[in-house]
């Protein structure tokens, strides 16, 4: 029951966000008491805890990989994103406005450790790689606005988000201008 309770409270996290999510609609989803809950976990906190962590585990794991594949520089970014696109369809920053503003400190501190480590890592890795990359443009900063644009195109409507991404992820790489 441990792992249904997370499942459904992944789907429900992710699609509502954490103050929009309560035991009794994980309960109701699985056809079980409040308390059958409260068995496995402390609070909605601890839940949201668990989820987060699974998540950021699986979701390194899978970038991690995909940052080492063969090809170039750019498909590798581009597989990236997709993956988080697939596996984590929403927006990070209500995943980081619950994780700042909701949550006790010290789990948001973890949570942010999670997440710098799970999601940022394997991104930051591969552009401190990358020869090709401008010598004036700082990783750090770079990844940061990836991820901004990332979560910009989650929000959109699914049907475009693809062709919406990939159009951005262009402009993100060559921008604007002529060369």
């Amino acid at each position: 029951m441990y792992e249904e309770i997370l499942d459904i409270a992944e789907d429900l996290f992710m699609r509502q966000g954490y103050n929009d999510t309560s035991t009794r609609q994980i309960a109701k989803i699985l056809n079980i008491t409040q308390p059958n809950i409260y068995y496995h976990f402390k609070n909605k906190e601890e839940i949201y805890f668990q989820v987060m962590k699974r998540l950021s585990t699986e979701v390194g794991k899978n970038l991690s990989d995909l940052s080492k594949k063969a090809g170039s520089f750019e498909a590798r970014v581009t597989a990236m994103v997709f993956y988080l696109q697939e596996r984590h369809p929403f927006s990070l920053f209500m995943m980081m406005h619950d994780i700042q503003h909701t949550l006790n400190p010290e789990i948001a501190k973890q949570l942010f450790s999670f997440w710098q480590e799970s999601y940022k890592r394997p991104f930051l890795d591969l552009f401190n790689q990358e020869p090709k990359i401008r010598t004036s443009v700082e990783p750090e900063v770079a990844v940061r606005q990836l991820f901004i644009l990332i979560s910009a195109n989650l929000e959109s409507p699914e049907a475009v988000q693809k062709e919406n991404m990939e159009k951005s992820i262009q402009l993100f790489f060559y921008g604007v201008l002529d060369n």
